[in-house]
């Protein structure tokens, strides 16, 4: 137990480490970063509620690229990343420690956190250890780019309130198109069963991995000290 305990929770604590190593002006109390990781760790639980109250995980298609759609952006990408906006918004939006931009990105993060923490003991205690490799290397930190960019739009909100609606809306608008288009790029190529377009699929998700990282660790290093 302790095993998967220690695969699971170690990407996240060093993504932690990271992010909050690049406050370098006015660190965030602990309090608060608890208070961040806890919401997203609330979101993974009234993700899983709301998806079993609502029965929709049970609808089928019987087009693999259909189903492989829906299941990405309307299983995974809009219902996870609309609960973590819940919880950011409910706990951090009226702080009076969120008065600078990068606390944004900082609790937007550990928002993400929170929940791969959640999802990544659930998946490694399911599936074993062999899925914690590839879960630290691309899950986790997917989730926590996500967070970055949720929390970047965040920020521009909270600190530029004449255009507060456009930012809010994407804040959320972002990180479900970019969770559903990781999500459906893997399990589309998983429906097509090893066919050459599901190998270029593949190629593509690499890519765009790569250009997520890319753009999270832009909007992060904008707005360190701003």
């Amino acid at each position: 137990m302790y095993t998967i305990l220690i695969a699971s929770l170690l990407p996240v604590v060093l993504l932690m480490i990271y992010i909050y190593a690049k406050d370098r002006y006015k660190k965030e109390p602990f309090s608060m970063i608890l208070k961040a990781l806890v919401g997203g760790a609330l979101a993974g639980l009234l993700d899983v509620l709301l998806l079993s109250v609502t029965g929709l995980g049970s609808l089928q298609f019987y087009d693999p690229l259909v189903q492989s759609a829906y299941t990405a952006f309307g299983l995974a990408g809009f219902p996870e990343e609309l609960c973590k906006f819940f919880f950011l918004y409910l706990f951090i939006w009226k702080s009076q420690y969120f008065d600078e931009y990068y606390d944004g990105v900082e609790y937007g993060a550990f928002t993400g956190l929170g929940f791969a923490a959640l999802e990544n003991i659930s998946y490694v205690t399911q599936y074993g250890l062999q899925v914690a490799v590839s879960r630290a290397l691309f899950a986790v930190p997917a989730h926590f780019f996500f967070g970055i960019i949720m929390g970047y739009f965040f920020a521009y909100a909270k600190f530029r309130p004449w255009h507060r609606k456009g930012y809010l809306f994407l804040s959320l608008f972002l990180p479900v198109l970019f969770h559903g288009i990781y999500d459906f790029l893997l399990m589309y190529n998983n429906a097509l069963e090893n066919t050459q377009l599901g190998y270029i699929l593949y190629g593509v998700w690499f890519v765009f991995f790569f250009l997520l990282f890319r753009f999270a660790k832009k909007k992060m290093t904008h707005l360190i000290g701003k």
